[in-house]
């Protein structure tokens, strides 16, 4: 067969080398080495969806009030609550003095490093927990307040706290 065409006659050239090959592929971890020099690498972790965990009241215990099955209203002047959010919770202490209230409180789990922010609908404060997971408030008003905890490892959420 004749091939008048020089498109023919070039890709013709190249089957025959192809037929008549008889080089050898490079070592397979070579070749993985060499495609991995050229492998995109990202600087920073790709973002995920934040885990965000609404937390339960499961326990509020306020000054001078018995609670079920103590003996005696003598307890401390703090008021506790503790908030349920799946593996996590939130301890919470607050005390009345004469500038506000003082909101101590505590992050159980393991969230990581965390931001917590403390707000209701016209003021938002926020605190970074120590490595214990503690924060604090200092003469905050009474009202309904919300809290945030951003950790590494999720998001809690506490909403309507009625700080008296």
């Amino acid at each position: 067969m004749v091939m008048n065409n020089p498109l023919e006659q070039k890709l013709e050239h190249i089957i025959s080398r192809m037929q008549t090959d008889t080089s050898v592929d490079a070592p397979a971890d070579s070749l993985k080495y060499v495609s991995d020099l050229f492998r995109t690498r990202s600087a920073a972790a790709k973002p995920t969806l934040v885990r965000r965990i609404v937390a339960a009241l499961r326990m509020d215990l306020m000054p001078d009030r018995a609670a079920f099955g103590e003996r005696s209203a003598a307890g401390g002047q703090a008021r506790q609550m503790l908030f349920d959010a799946g593996e996590f919770a939130i301890d919470l202490r607050v005390t009345s003095h004469a500038k506000g209230l003082d909101v101590r409180g505590q992050v159980l789990g393991d969230i990581g490093r965390c931001r917590v922010t403390l707000s209701n609908g016209g003021m938002s404060v926020s605190a970074d927990a120590d490595d214990e997971g503690a924060f604090r408030f200092d003469a905050v008003a009474a009202g309904a307040y919300s809290i945030v905890v951003e950790g590494e490892n999720g998001e809690l959420v506490v909403e309507n706290i009625d700080l008296v």
